[in-house]
């Protein structure tokens, strides 16, 4: 038995580990490109974020760590093996969403913005600390199927940052026309909003499968005194 399930988790983990260093890449480059300058206070990135200088950084840096540490909560052999460490990153991890969202929505409100840009904002953060909310919910009352149903939920909104960034940086015509901009940002976190959850249940809605769920709920069950 193990012969055969081996080949099938190294794929899977190898596919996750692949998707999660492209993601990171891709973050590192969007970051650079736009804020390169960042700490150059004569550039104009820099005169935009001057009003939330005292923001940013704690915005930045626990999003970046909450960015960092979801890598690892979704690596089955790091739960597998060293489950205290994975408690651990966990419990950082929601520590720094609870710490990076509110502060997205100070930074918003600081930094000239479109009310409609800042409603984004607001949206992303109350997704991101709600979805990690519920999965720390769950855990600690000890349903832990729920509980990683809800952190692929969370990271989602976190990836927003680098979507709208990506997406900017290979497609110049989104910079040109702030309308754009702020579509690719809400059509971001629309789909953070949904895509895990038919990512999540697609397994489930397979004819197949489908079939087999519909039998076992028509199935009579017994209860055990």
């Amino acid at each position: 038995m193990p012969a055969t399930t081996a080949p099938a988790g190294t794929s899977r983990s190898t596919a996750k580990l692949l998707l999660f260093l492209v993601f990171f890449a891709l973050t590192i480059f969007a970051t650079y490109e736009k804020n390169a300058r960042i700490l150059d206070p004569t550039s104009p990135i820099a005169r935009h974020y001057a009003p939330a200088k005292w923001y940013l950084p704690v915005h930045g840096v626990f999003g970046i760590l909450a960015m960092g540490l979801a890598a690892f909560q979704f690596s089955n052999r790091l739960r597998a093996r060293h489950l205290r460490m994975h408690r651990l990153l966990g419990y950082a991890y929601v520590t720094s969403v609870f710490i990076s969202a509110p502060f997205a929505v100070v930074v918003a409100l600081k930094i000239p913005k479109p009310f409609s840009v800042v409603a984004a904002n607001c949206m992303q953060s109350l997704g991101w600390v709600v979805s990690t909310s519920i999965a720390l919910y769950c855990v600690r009352i000890g349903n832990i199927a729920l509980h990683r149903r809800w952190m692929i939920r969370s990271y989602p909104f976190a990836m927003v940052f680098t979507v709208g960034r990506t997406v900017s940086v290979f497609v110049p015509a989104v910079r040109l026309s702030p309308s754009a901009g702020e579509a690719v940002f809400w059509l971001a976190i629309a789909l953070a909003a949904f895509l895990p959850s038919i990512f999540l249940d697609w397994p489930t809605m397979r004819p197949r499968n489908a079939e087999r769920a519909s039998t076992a709920a028509r199935e009579p069950t017994t209860l055990l005194p």
